[in-house]
């Protein structure tokens, strides 16, 4: 009930399937913590209030199809955050308002349809943000005037514009 960092606690466990529901209401960083759970289906709604940092956190969990809206108000790195999760088809409407690192976050993901309308205006990375997502098709008016890196965001995927909100006039 004491621990704070979670920090590859499941890293390349391939063979688990579920995880329990257990206390992370102190937790901070949940980096990499279920990082190649390939076979891992469903995670429960954990205590993530206090969690600044989910950097990997369900990297290459390509059986993954979605998963909780978990409480990430003072989340500031969701860096590949869901990269390889091969069969995720949705995510919830999570609050990224604290986020500055979206690089990545949706990286190789080809069964994700839609993305809800994430609070963007202080993320200054979104590169390769849906880079291969082939199934999506349109994205909302994400709000960039932060961002600084946004290359190869649409990359791989059938969108064929994108309109931003207050996109700075030097970012290509």
């Amino acid at each position: 009930q004491n621990v704070t960092n979670m920090n590859s606690m499941f890293n390349y466990c391939t063979n688990l399937t579920t995880v329990p529901l257990f206390n992370t209401s102190k937790v901070i960083n949940m980096n990499n913590m279920f990082q190649y759970c390939t076979n891992l289906t469903t995670v429960p709604l954990f205590d993530t209030q206090n969690v600044t940092n989910m950097d990997y956190m369900f990297n290459y969990c390509t059986n993954l199809t979605t998963v909780p809206l978990f409480d990430t108000q003072n989340v500031t790195n969701m860096n590949s955050m869901f990269n390889y999760c091969t069969n995720l088809t949705t995510v919830p409407l999570f609050n990224t308002s604290k986020v500055k690192n979206m690089k990545y976050m949706f990286y190789y993901c080809p069964k994700l349809i839609t993305v809800p309308l994430f609070d963007t205006q202080n993320v200054t990375n979104m590169n390769g943000m849906f880079y291969v997502c082939s199934n999506l098709t349109e994205l909302p008016i994400f709000d960039i005037r932060s961002v600084t890196n946004i290359k190869d965001m649409i990359t791989g995927t059938q969108i064929t514009k994108i309109t931003f909100k207050n996109k700075p006039a030097n970012l290509e």
